[in-house]
């Protein structure tokens, strides 16, 4: 018991001494810790646009707009239709129809334009 009296002993005289050299130390370090961040540009970027940013350029992000686009057309579908079957799927078919034509018009342009990049690129290394 008497060894822990003198380690609390010793330990309150060296904390007493201690502390007093800390306050001083930390006051002049909070001091220029605030000027640092005084001068450091704010971000005013909140984090829930950050994340959809992260989200947005992850591999990701195609499949889920995806399904919830196709979802929310199919959603759609049912509302126009009333739980008609017939009216449903021939709405649905023409929306498919309107896809896939747009589709392979897409296609075909822009490999029209890589064919035409690719042609300019030999061309220019032919020289």
């Amino acid at each position: 018991m008497a060894n822990t009296g003198r380690s609390r002993s010793s330990g309150s005289s060296r904390g007493s001494k201690s502390s007093t050299s800390k306050k001083s130390t930390r006051s002049s370090g909070s001091r220029s810790t605030s000027r640092k961040t005084t001068t450091a540009p704010v971000q005013t970027e909140s984090g829930a646009s950050s994340l959809f940013k992260k989200f947005a350029s992850s591999r990701a992000a195609m499949p889920v707009i995806f399904i919830a686009v196709s979802l929310l057309i199919v959603g759609i579908d049912l509302l126009i239709s009333w739980n008609s079957y017939q009216t449903f799927f021939k709405i649905l078919g023409v929306e498919v129809l309107l896809a896939v034509v747009v589709w392979v018009i897409l296609t075909l342009v822009y490999s029209g334009k890589n064919k035409k990049g690719a042609d300019s690129i030999s061309s220019e290394d032919e020289v």
